[in-house]
């Protein structure tokens, strides 16, 4: 069971930022770092990726400070994850998820600010927009606007996010008592999934949004495979 459990916290992450996914490990990349565990779309999981902070360039003293505020926004969310698990409805358990994710990636953002520099916070950025799924991405506030996306084309995205997450979870469903051939599949399943979703999403941005969105994300950043640092 903590297997499975691992397998689905692990591909919503990469996939989606899930509902679901435990908070602790999404937004800190803690418990072995972003390369094992923790959300490679999250600002402080992607500060946990070693070639990441090279990129960056950050010093020892701010890669401490980085491992610091990871494991302080950690003990402050556990309690509310464990409590959260508890709601038996699917829908509010989601929404509360969601909720919690994104106030821990908002403490986590507005605590980066003193301890990363400007410069090396917007690299992060660009880097974050290359390893997130496009839907994710596009449904930033900021990105919205620089693009400027009609009302039109957010609920069409918001759409598109929707029927993803529920192909995923009636996935998921299906892994409880699931062989490590079957885990494989789904590992596969997923990522196919990520890549039509992304490609509707895409798709639905004009020449001249792509060009821009493109532009956005900044020089190439290769991530290192999850199987090391």
């Amino acid at each position: 069971m903590i297997r499975v459990r691992s397998l689905l916290v692990l591909a919503m992450v990469l996939l989606m930022g899930a509902a679901f996914v435990s908070v602790v490990q999404a937004a800190e990349g803690t418990r072995g770092g972003a390369g094992r565990g923790g959300s490679r779309g999250s600002l402080l999981g992607l500060l946990r990726v070693e070639q990441v902070q090279k990129e960056l360039k950050l010093t020892e003293g701010e890669i401490a400070k980085v491992k610091a505020l990871g494991e302080k926004l950690s003990a402050e969310m556990r309690a509310q994850y464990t409590a959260i698990r508890e709601i038996e409805d699917r829908e509010k358990q989601r929404a509360k998820f969601t909720e919690l994710r994104d106030q821990s990636e908002k403490k986590a953002r507005e605590a980066l600010r003193e301890i990363v520099p400007r410069e090396k916070m917007m690299r992060l950025y660009q880097i974050r927009m290359q390893v997130r799924a496009v839907g994710d991405s596009l449904a930033s506030t900021y990105i919205a606007g620089r693009l400027k996306l009609t009302d039109e084309q957010k609920a069409k995205l918001a759409q598109i996010g929707k029927d993803s997450q529920a192909k995923r979870s009636e996935l998921y469903g299906s892994l409880r008592d699931a062989s490590e051939e079957k885990r494989r599949e789904a590992y596969t399943k997923v990522r196919k999934m990520r890549s039509d979703a992304d490609e509707k999403a895409l798709g639905l941005l004009t020449a001249e949004q792509k060009e821009a969105f493109e532009k956005m994300k900044g020089e190439k950043f290769e991530m290192p495979s999850r199987g090391g640092r």
